[in-house]
């Protein structure tokens, strides 16, 4: 049953710890880690979802391993299995687990987030949601949290966040007032509108979209069980009428784009355009944006790298190379030291497309590593000499 907390029961801890990030160890401690990743690869490859195998037996070594180790599990399992690399939902579950055991120091939990953004920062999402998914506020209760949701996501004892892994927070943000709210879509979108200007930046897009994701992309029974509650479950037949209440544009576009789920296998085989159709004219450009996105986060794999020229090919001409740009910046937001796989989407991009791919990998490098300055030199070294040279002089006091 869900229940509303009282205030006092809410002053949350803000204390971090400050963790120490690597991918290999040395001793005992790699050997086990090693062979832990080699015996659910062994598993793992008898069923025949590989992807859900991996989601339940990494996360069930909990309390075995640290949050770090299993990272480093995967990064295993990763080099092992070419065939799986998009593992948001996977490290959203370690998330869940971690603040399973200690729910009331979620916040601590959040830097222990891989530092190279394995997962596309699931992580943050599966402790930001887990933490409150039997919760529900009334008004009072969340007017009272507002000021707590408001820290969780910004710099603060000993956390120094990218702007990307920012975003990736705030944008569980509005997965969690979905759960907070019982899937009221308005209050969940005010409690956005309160925590969207920082110091540090508007992140109100990414909470809004957060907000419609979790009606459109449910994976637990608990996901079930909230859009079991909205007034009508957002299909392909009816999700644009549904979008068109909403009257601020914004959210109309953040609904509408949230419902590529719907549209996935036109996505990626050519039929973007047919996706973004019917968006508010301020919003197409974000349309389209986030199907660009999505077709970098689903050809991770080397089996269906040749799918991101299929798709970008069904953007107008226009578009194309920045369609090839964001694919490419999906692979480092993934995975931040995937720096050859995201200049090699660039290096295999039409000719007409290639240098509006590099010009976005350069633009966004800072977003994504914030200030990570050996992660921005390994993906500017990853790049052509020309381009290198440009991206180099992006970093803050690079010479």
């Amino acid at each position: 049953m869900k229940h509303v907390r009282s205030a006092s029961q809410l002053m949350f801890p803000v204390a971090l710890v400050a963790v120490l990030f690597g991918i290999f160890f040395f001793g005992s401690r790699g050997a086990d880690v090693s062979a832990a990743a080699d015996e659910i690869v062994e598993t793992c490859a008898r069923e025949s979802s590989r992807e859900a195998c991996y989601e339940r037996e990494v996360p069930a070594r909990y309390g075995d391993f640290s949050v770090k180790e299993l990272f480093d599990v995967i990064h295993i399992i990763r080099s092992r299995d070419s065939s799986y690399q998009f593992c948001h939902v996977l490290a959203h579950k370690i998330g869940e687990r971690a603040v399973e055991e200690s729910p009331e120091d979620w916040l601590s939990l959040i830097p222990l987030n891989p530092a190279d953004g394995l997962c596309s920062n699931g992580f943050i999402h599966g402790v930001i949601v887990g933490r409150f998914r039997d919760d529900v506020f009334d008004e009072a209760m969340m007017r009272a949290t507002i000021p707590d949701f408001r820290i969780a996501c910004e710099p603060h004892d000993g956390w120094n966040p990218s702007p990307l892994d920012q975003a990736i927070c705030y944008h569980g943000m509005g997965h969690l007032f979905m759960f907070l709210t019982d899937a009221d879509y308005r209050r969940a979108l005010d409690a956005c509108a309160a925590i969207e200007k920082s110091p540090t930046g508007d992140f109100g897009q990414v909470c809004r979209e957060g907000v419609f994701m979790q009606t459109y992309q449910p994976l637990e029974p608990d996901d079930f069980d909230l859009v079991a509650l909205l007034p009508e479950e957002p299909k392909r037949e009816n999700y644009r009428r549904i979008c068109a209440k909403f009257t601020r544009d914004e959210e109309e576009g953040a609904c509408l784009r949230e419902a590529w789920p719907l549209h996935r296998e036109e996505i990626l085989t050519g039929g973007i355009s047919a996706f973004c159709e019917g968006n508010p004219p301020s919003q197409i450009d974000k349309c389209y944006d986030t199907a660009f996105a999505i077709i970098g986060r689903q050809s991770q794999s080397r089996d269906k790298a040749s799918q991101i020229t299929t798709a970008c090919g069904g953007a107008p001409r226009e578009r194309q190379g920045l369609c090839f740009g964001i694919a490419a910046v999906a692979f480092i937001e993934e995975n931040r030291r995937a720096v050859s796989e995201a200049a090699g989407v660039c290096t295999n991009a039409p000719d007409h497309a290639k240098a509006r791919c590099y010009n976005t990998l350069i633009e966004r490098v800072n977003f994504v590593y914030g200030s990570d300055e050996v992660g921005k030199r390994s993906l500017c070294d990853a790049l052509p000499e020309s381009e290198a040279v440009s991206c180099r002089a992006t970093i803050p006091g690079a010479r």
